[in-house]
């Protein structure tokens, strides 16, 4: 069930003449500001270590570490080991393309919708169950 600020945002977006990339990121991948930051900082920058991205963003090392780790586990960046001399390594995140973030937007609406579709079919017993009876 939507508690009224939910209903609100859907209701302003529904609405709105345009919907800004943050708003429709927020809301349809439920992804951070942050996030949102991060994931167009490795698409323009390309590839970066953790110490990278902190120093990018004014994150500490620890708040950045899991913010990307939130991107690679929405499948919004992905996380590679980099050979560095001597047989050590380092992590480098790199962004998911924009057309995986279409396909996930997409993907997001879709199963909304069909939902939304059910919840409507079923409004009826729905206004009975919060006591609104009719007819």
């Amino acid at each position: 069930m939507f508690t009224i600020f939910e209903h609100m945002e859907v209701f302003n977006i529904v609405n709105a003449e345009t919907v800004s990339a943050q708003t429709l990121l927020k809301c349809t991948l439920g992804i951070r500001p942050i996030e949102i930051k991060a994931y167009c900082l490795l698409l323009q920058r390309g590839p970066c270590t953790v110490q990278e991205a902190s120093r990018l963003l004014n994150r500490s090392r620890s708040a950045t570490q899991r913010i990307l780790l939130s991107l690679v586990e929405k499948g919004l960046a992905v996380r590679e080991e980099e050979l560095i001399g001597l047989g050590g390594y380092k992590y480098v995140y790199r962004s998911a393309p924009v057309g995986r973030l279409k396909a996930e937007i997409l993907k997001n609406l879709e199963e909304w919708y069909g939902r939304m579709l059910v919840e409507v079919g079923r409004l009826d017993e729905s206004l009975r169950d919060v006591g609104c009876g009719f007819g």
